[in-house]
């Protein structure tokens, strides 16, 4: 009887969807130029969404 401990099995496909969304995260910009007054938006989360919010006109891009 083998006394070695089992690592657990991950699944492929998970880890991948976890990779792709560690990607998009470090590919984001935190701030952007707001296209309706040139101020800079700064990225927000709202729980499950993200989006950019601009402070001075108050516009709201969220993302899919």
């Amino acid at each position: 009887m083998s006394t070695k401990l089992q690592s657990p099995e991950v699944d492929d496909h998970l880890q991948k969807e976890e990779e792709n969304e560690d990607q998009i995260k470090k590919n984001m910009e935190q701030e952007i130029e707001c296209p309706r007054c040139s101020d800079i938006m700064t990225l927000s989360s709202d729980f499950d969404k993200l989006g950019y919010i601009c402070q001075e006109c108050d516009l709201l891009l969220m993302m899919k």
